[in-house]
């Protein structure tokens, strides 16, 4: 699995990088999002509890995917998320 950013924004405001990336799977389906937040965080030199998958979206008939993903500066920041994005991702979701 190979990860290529696509574009990647600062927000200082809310204390993030706004990625966009595209994830080349050859031969497998498409993984799942612990796999590719954990790549996506060793790629992006960021902690994993800090780096949240917002959308992957299968591109037809092709090997890759497109994704959406926020990658925050601080523990405090990542509450801006929804709930249930955060549920997604296998953070802090026990407190719904």
């Amino acid at each position: 699995m190979d990860i290529d950013i696509l574009t990647e924004t600062d927000n200082p405001l809310l204390e993030r990088k706004e990625l966009k990336f595209r994830i080349v799977h050859e031969q497998s389906a498409t993984p799942s999002r612990e796999t590719v937040a954990s790549k996506l965080a060793a790629v992006m030199n960021a902690e994993r509890s800090r780096t949240i998958i917002r959308k992957i979206n299968s591109e037809f008939g092709l090997n890759s995917s497109i994704g959406y993903a926020n990658i925050y500066e601080t523990d405090e920041s990542v509450s801006t998320e929804p709930k249930y994005i955060l549920a997604r991702n296998g953070i802090g979701g026990d407190d719904q």
